[in-house]
């Protein structure tokens, strides 16, 4: 636990271009999420119709009874500062992350942004800031990201990279062609001018 300074400060689409893996988590407990080696775990969610409504009552009780031990609305606070967009939602769909029962994406996403508008975090105790800070460091890498836009824009298909792999043995092969020819001619015009 720490303080709110450490909000997450990048969406998924943003830390999946930095190089962030998501994968759904082996735990039970929704709470349980964890960022280690470029990979954030996160529990699986089913949400449904009453979903909303459960997040919503639990929110209230917890702002009415445990204001500075508030884990869900800590936990929904972190779902609202990664999703962000319905590709967000579909990314965490694809990974199995969410189990998508509402009619689409987009009202996914519309429920984390919009259930997240009215509520208020205590500011000493949020719970994932430990997380989060892991995450906008790692984010915040510059070489991370540029790693992560090359594997991503050249590198995301096998005959790329045995591409890239030709061009630079052929590049190698002509430098040293290079070397050879002007070691020769060096070596030639050196001889000549000693038997003169």
């Amino acid at each position: 636990m720490g303080d709110l300074s450490n909000q997450l400060e990048a969406s998924l689409k943003n830390l999946k271009e930095a190089g962030v893996k998501f994968v759904a988590s082996k735990s039970r407990s929704l709470l349980d999420m964890e960022f280690t080696k470029g990979t954030l775990k996160i529990p699986p969610l089913n949400l449904e119709d009453v979903t909303k409504s459960f997040f919503r009552n639990l929110m209230v009780f917890e702002q009415c009874h445990y204001y500075f031990d508030s884990y869900i609305i800590d936990y929904v606070a972190l779902l609202h500062f990664l999703i962000n967009t319905p590709e967000d939602v579909e990314m965490l769909v694809e990974r199995g992350i969410i189990e998508n029962w509402l009619a689409n994406n987009e009202e996914v996403s519309n429920i984390f942004n919009s259930m997240f508008k009215q509520i208020k975090l205590a500011d000493s105790n949020f719970y994932y800031s430990t997380l989060c800070q892991k995450l906008n460091e790692y984010y915040y890498t510059p070489w991370r990201r540029q790693r992560a836009m090359l594997k991503q824009k050249y590198f995301n298909h096998p005959w790329a990279v045995i591409s890239f792999i030709y061009a630079t043995v052929l590049l190698l092969l002509t430098i040293i062609q290079v070397i050879c020819f002007v070691t020769f001619n060096v070596q030639k015009s050196s001889g000549s001018h000693l038997f003169l």
